[in-house]
């Protein structure tokens, strides 16, 4: 795996977490979206298998991320691997974190058949080391509901537009939360409580696709969502990307975070 030398700062970081990450190909996608400033979104993650990049994530605490439970690791931790500080996955840079994991814990009513519950926490072998490029993103507030209107941003490694190559970059993009009503009327009735769906709310294609499963949705300062599914055109307007809303799962994030 390559490396590079890391600052004085990440040094111990590094000796203990591995060396930067480099990615290969990419199989994520942000449509319709822009690339953020470099490590301005210091909380995300990228979820990797065989050291490719496969699902976004986001860190919570120094030793734990969240993600998709259908962004499946538990059948074997040692293939897959989670990189912090990375802001271009085809770059070692120095900011990046490596960490192996030692644990899945998946919510434990997780149905696949109906994409319920869809969320899951990792636990990494060691504590990252906050810097500027790595810090975790606060947990909303317990059973917390997001009006519908509210912008948010959804965030991930890929395509600009669906058609493209896709981008090593991190890339974002702005949605709309829209009303479960509306949401359950595109997605025939498939949304529970525990769920939410965000889309531009006007024609234009923009929202989240393959890849880009488990990666944050960022609403006021907080972490609102996970990434869970979305329409075979991504970032329909016509079918809503879904959430899983995490405000609804904070006991169980906390006790997980006390208990393992």
């Amino acid at each position: 795996m390559p490396g590079a030398a890391a600052p004085a700062v990440l040094l111990a970081c590094t000796l203990a977490l591995g060396s930067p990450a480099f990615a290969g190909t990419l199989r994520g996608s942000i449509v319709g979206g822009r690339e953020v400033a470099p490590h301005s979104r210091p909380y995300m993650a990228s979820l990797q298998l065989d050291e490719k990049h496969i699902c976004g994530a986001v860190l919570v605490r120094p030793r734990w991320v969240l993600t998709a439970t259908h962004c499946e690791v538990a059948w074997n931790l040692s293939d897959f691997r989670v990189v912090l500080g990375a802001h271009n996955l085809n770059t070692p840079e120095p900011t990046q974190q490596v960490f192996n994991i030692t644990r899945a814990v998946p919510y434990p009513l997780y149905n696949a058949q109906q994409d319920i519950h869809d969320i899951q926490l990792l636990k990494l072998h060691t504590s990252a080391c906050r810097t500027s490029s790595v810090r975790p993103m606060p947990l909303p507030g317990r059973n917390r509901d997001l009006r519908p209107g509210s912008q948010c941003h959804v965030m991930g490694w890929g395509e600009t537009t669906g058609h493209d190559d896709p981008s090593a970059a991190l890339l974002e993009a702005t949605v709309v939360v829209q009303p479960q009503d509306t949401c359950n009327t595109s997605w025939r009735g498939a949304l529970t409580r525990d769920m939410l769906c965000a889309s531009t709310g006007t024609r234009e294609r923009r929202g989240v696709c393959v890849g880009n499963s488990g990666g944050p949705l960022f609403c006021r300062g907080q972490l609102q969502g996970v990434v869970s599914f979305s329409s075979m055109v991504c970032g329909s307007p016509h079918f809503p990307d879904v959430y899983t809303r995490v405000s609804a799962y904070v006991s169980w994030i906390r006790d997980v975070l006390q208990h393992y």
